[in-house]
């Protein structure tokens, strides 16, 4: 089979590898499209030990295609199903989700499981648009774990392909008022396509911003706060977690999707005084990737905008050059077919 290799930064490379063999209970998947995630943006500019993804081997997670052979023992799918796989659970290591191998034509699924590590796809939903289940996912969780509900205030840190997602989850659940904050227009403007509401920060201040879209309370000790029940943290930035407690009401919620690179110094007395919750949200659910599913298959949102480049697997070096630069690209997809 062709399987795109990793090779270090700035290097990736086409090559002849061996087909996976399947096993009695596993399930073998032709890969028909594949989405280029950040990890392996960050593993193509700088180092793939930091995500998880090593010289000489494959590499991808995010990927949808049909079954292509089945275990004697596996009874969940058939062959030719069309199916997202799960690259959390696709393999018994749970370290080796980011080369799961999204890039190469084929990909084993070990111990295939319904709705666990594979995931057949509805008729009307098209391989150009379930190849986003994936990060849709993961921006799902990120509203999912603090429970935000239909009626509440929420921002997004970033709108990257996360955050976008993050978005396209909350509008789909009925959100009404979604702030996205993010520097760069064309982003915005996506944004604003999806339903949010977007502002850069550098075109004014972020605090008078926030207070204009969902007002200023006062917290019982006499001091300001904003009226938003959940921040999605989708960007990153050292400044999110201290901005966040500065203006948290009371009980409010900070879910932190993004990676981190450095270690921040947190107030607790901020945490205390507003009951604030900061919580990690860790890739999806079966739950979370289910309801992605429905979201996608009904079109309550058209996600499928944020998919701005489209390459074949051949030309996945250049693939990969576009999607390093944040001004051209949000999502780039790879043709496997």
């Amino acid at each position: 089979m062709k399987a795109l290799i990793y090779k270090g930064p700035k290097k990736v490379e086409l090559q002849e590898r061996p087909t996976p063999v399947c096993g009695p209970d596993d399930v073998l998947v032709r890969n028909v499209r594949a989405g280029i995630c950040g990890s392996d943006v960050t593993a193509y500019l700088y180092d793939g030990k930091y995500v998880g993804i090593l010289p000489d081997l494959e590499f991808g997670h995010e990927m949808v295609g049909y079954v292509y052979e089945v275990g004697k023992n596996v009874t969940c799918v058939e062959k030719g199903t069309r199916v997202f796989v799960n690259p959390m659970t696709c393999t018994p290591d749970p370290s080796a989700s980011d080369r799961a191998g999204a890039f190469s034509q084929f990909v084993l699924v070990q111990y295939a499981r319904l709705n666990d590590n594979i995931y057949p796809l509805p008729d009307a939903l098209s391989f150009d648009d379930a190849v986003l289940i994936e990060p849709f996912s993961v921006g799902t969780h990120g509203k999912n774990i603090p429970q935000t509900k239909p009626e509440n205030h929420v921002v997004i840190y970033g709108a990257g392909t996360i955050g976008l997602c993050a978005l396209s989850g909350l509008i789909a659940q009925g959100n009404k008022k979604v702030a996205v904050l993010d520097m760069d227009d064309r982003r915005l403007q996506t944004v604003r396509e999806l339903g949010g509401i977007g502002f850069n920060p550098k075109s004014g201040d972020v605090r008078n911003f926030l207070i204009g879209q969902f007002g200023e309370i006062t917290k019982s000790h006499g001091s300001s706060a904003i009226n938003i029940d959940v921040a999605i943290d989708c960007a990153g930035a050292p400044n999110i977690p201290e901005d966040f407690l500065n203006y948290a009401k009371l009980g409010a919620k900070l879910s932190c999707v993004a990676l981190h690179k450095k270690s921040l110094l947190i107030n607790f007395m901020q945490i205390m005084s507003s009951e604030a919750v900061i919580m990690g949200s860790r890739g999806y659910t079966s739950e979370d990737i289910l309801e992605v599913i429905n979201n996608l298959t009904s079109k309550k949102v058209n996600i499928t905008k944020i998919i701005t480049h489209r390459f074949k697997l051949t030309d996945a070096a250049k693939a990969f050059e576009i999607a390093s630069n944040q001004s051209l690209a949000i999502k780039v997809v790879l043709d496997l077919e």
